[in-house]
């Protein structure tokens, strides 16, 4: 016996009432477990970018690079200090580059020692060819400008480092005023260039590291 495709006409409109808001409900549920998912994957993509926004500022994570890992670990004057933290990172790496990370650090070293020779008590003066960017020459890079005078550590009549300042203070100052003024681009280099001193980022991961800050610190928070 043939079978016959229901029509619409098999059906009572009591049934057929029936079978829309089954249908309805069907579809009304599907929606919503759409819209569910939906909403929780909103939720991860915004909890990510929260995260990538956190690592984003935080200031470890703008350092860890290999460069900045390697003069991490050369940074510690203690050889088993670095041999400690050089042990934390080769479980990370292979075979050869353990060997790689272990001759830079060897090198790093070699070159830190070879610049703390060299790095003078009391920084040269301003370079001639230096033009003082626009950001240190704002009302409030005037203000503070003018506190770091009153406290000593740059002369009365410009922008250079007073006598008998060292450049851990000078590293110490610059980041200070940074910090204020909201400068992070190239903050070192600029710095260095006014001041006519190399390596100010290691001068200021020594005493970050060591939270050994240079003497008169306090007075230099002082300059706001």
């Amino acid at each position: 016996m043939d079978s016959k495709t229901p029509t619409i006409e098999d059906y009572s409109p009591q049934e057929l009432t029936e079978m829309m808001k089954s249908g309805a409900q069907t579809l009304l549920d599907k929606i919503a477990q759409l819209a569910a998912l939906l909403a929780e994957r909103e939720a991860r993509i915004r909890e990510l970018e929260n995260e990538v926004e956190t690592l984003r500022n935080d200031p470890w994570t703008t350092r860890l690079t290999y460069d900045n890992v390697v003069e991490q670990i050369a940074s510690y004057e203690d050889p088993s200090q670095r041999d400690e933290a050089r042990k934390l990172i080769e479980p990370l790496l292979r075979r050869e580059q353990v060997r790689q990370l272990r001759k830079d650090v060897k090198r790093k070293v070699k070159e830190l020692e070879e610049e703390e020779t060299m790095v003078p008590e009391v920084p040269k003066p301003v370079e001639e060819n230096f033009t003082m960017p626009a950001c240190l020459l704002t009302p409030e890079a005037e203000r503070l400008w003018e506190k770091a005078r009153e406290e000593g550590f740059i002369v009365s009549d410009g922008y250079t480092l007073a006598e008998g300042v060292s450049a851990n203070q000078a590293a110490y100052l610059a980041d200070h005023i940074a910090n204020i003024l909201g400068i992070t681009r190239e903050k070192w280099k600029i710095f260095q260039h006014l001041w006519g001193i190399k390596n100010m980022a290691q001068l200021a991961g020594s005493w970050q590291q060591t939270g050994k800050l240079p003497p008169r610190a306090k007075d230099i928070d002082g300059i706001i």
